[in-house]
């Protein structure tokens, strides 16, 4: 549990994400929040992210688009989305930067 960086639903699996690799759990993502609220924050309706591993919170400007807000997660280059309804959760959490 102390590796996983974070859960993504797709389509009607979660993919589970390392620093070292991706699994895919047949398992309900609400379920998974339920369970795991201790340890998870919902960044995104398809995605919640261990609180230990948040780098960062920012806004993220893209050319000739609307800026987003997204989080940076240690041990992976991507970063994901967060959704407008889940803003406060995750700046209660004070890793915003930007």
């Amino acid at each position: 549990m102390a590796d996983i960086l974070y859960l993504r639903a797709e389509l009607k699996y979660v993919t589970i994400r390392t620093a070292e690799r991706e699994l895919v759990l047949e398992e309900s993502l609400s379920r998974l929040e339920e369970e795991f609220r201790d340890r998870f924050v919902r960044i995104h309706r398809n995605c919640l992210v261990a609180k230990e591993h948040i780098e960062s919170f920012e806004k993220e400007s893209q050319a000739g688009a609307e800026a987003r807000w997204v989080v940076r997660v240690r041990g992976v280059d991507e970063v994901l989305p967060v959704s407008r309804r889940q803003q406060p959760a995750i700046r209660q959490l004070g890793k915003k930067t930007a």
